[in-house]
């Protein structure tokens, strides 16, 4: 069990690594520092639960089970439309993705002192990675010189090491939304010096949300705090939220005066549409099963003709700017019902537990958030984003 804990505290300091911790092989392929102290994780969870033999109960076994289940099915099922290397490697995605969610059923196994020592990880985490974003603003503003991997421009946008305004701006939003915890329970409890720090760290992420200048961020933090205002029975400051944040859109500075820093820009807009367009497209060839869960960079290339000889590694062939249409397009119809039963349980989870737990309302507003957030990009399966979302998961319904 020592191990597991030491496992899982080096995984969480990891994770502002990110994609700068990553290596992309020629095949589209890629492997991070995070990936190898995940994979080390499990393995050590996977031999802890064959040597004692320790039976719990989880929550979401079941909608866990049935949705990796169907992926994996539509993805044999698509076995003669790929070749052997297309399919090992669409297969290691799941691999990966069912990874990640199990750091739900990790939690589970530690006592509650070192669940409260996983939110202080968390804090910190999540602190360094916006700090590295404000570092990347300053000294590092444009991606140009790594277009040739794959990563579009975003001048002067935080990206910060997910070297993607969006992905980092939906992080930045589940991040604002976990420090409040801390700052409600330093202010009910007066301890004045500890609610200053985590004050100034709120502050800080707040601002940094602005200065990816995601739209589909901005919507999420809407979300996201509309709900966290409501669940914690301060509706009254609702409107005074919406206020200084629609205020702050015009005070961020570089707003609408270059193409990546204009809210108003429509070229991004037209792209998503395309994009999403074609992911219904693949997806009515392939209404029942869909094209193989991550297979669809594959399916693109078959049913678009990706004219780029980086077809393999460039990010946007892995997937369309709607988690749902991804969905539909991969695993079809049946692996979309799985998904809704799937994300019902988890919103379930945390409205079962807000009495119990305080992990309980950042788990249902932050899910509510990415909800509004999987209608512009892929959020729901990014795997940063699932690391949160499912250690989140693991605190409340175990506290």
């Amino acid at each position: 069990m020592g191990l597991l804990k030491l496992l899982f505290f080096v995984f969480l300091i990891s994770f502002p690594i990110a994609e700068i911790g990553k290596v992309q092989l020629d095949n589209g392929v890629s492997i991070s520092i995070n990936d190898v102290f995940l994979l080390l994780l499990v393995s050590a969870w996977i031999f802890f639960k064959i040597r004692y033999k320790k039976q719990k109960k989880y929550f979401l076994q079941k909608p866990i089970l049935i949705f990796v289940s169907i992926c994996l099915i539509t993805l044999i099922l698509n076995f003669y439309n790929l070749t052997l290397e297309m399919f090992l490697i669409s297969l290691l995605y799941l691999v990966r993705f069912a990874s990640y969610v199990s750091l739900y059923f990790i939690i589970k196994e530690f006592d509650l002192n070192t669940k409260n020592k996983i939110s202080f990880f968390l804090l910190f985490s999540g602190f360094i990675t916006v700090l590295i974003g404000y570092i990347q603003y300053f000294f590092y503003p444009s991606l140009g010189n790594l277009f040739y991997l794959g990563w579009d421009e975003h001048l002067y946008r935080m990206f910060s090491s997910f070297l993607d305004p969006n992905f980092a701006g939906v992080f930045f939003v589940l991040y604002f939304i976990f420090s409040l915890i801390f700052v409600k329970e330093y202010f009910v409890k007066r301890i004045i010096y500890k609610l200053i720090s985590v004050s100034f760290i709120s502050i800080l992420t707040l601002i940094a949300v602005y200065l990816t200048y995601s739209r589909s961020a901005l919507v999420m933090l809407f979300v996201g705090i509309i709900t966290f205002l409501i669940l914690s029975k301060k509706g009254k400051l609702v409107f005074i939220a919406v206020s200084i944040l629609t205020l702050m859109i015009f005070m961020s500075p570089k707003s609408f005066k270059t193409e990546g820093t204009n809210l108003l820009r429509t070229v991004s807009s037209e792209a998503r549409i395309v994009s999403i367009k074609q992911g219904f497209y693949i997806f009515e060839k392939n209404p029942v099963f869909g094209v193989g869960f991550n297979a669809y960079r594959y399916a693109q290339n078959k049913y678009l003709g990706l004219n780029n000889i980086y077809w393999k590694t460039t990010h946007s062939g892995a997937g369309t700017d709607n988690s749902f249409v991804f969905v539909l397009a991969t695993t079809g119809i049946v692996g979309f019902i799985a998904y809704i039963y799937f994300l019902y349980n988890i919103f379930y989870l945390s409205k079962f537990n807000l009495v119990k737990s305080k992990y309980a309302v950042v788990l249902f507003s932050s899910l509510l958030g990415l909800l509004a957030s999987s209608f512009f990009i892929n959020s729901f399966f990014y795997v940063f984003i699932l690391e949160w979302v499912f250690i989140l998961a693991g605190l409340t319904e175990n506290n």
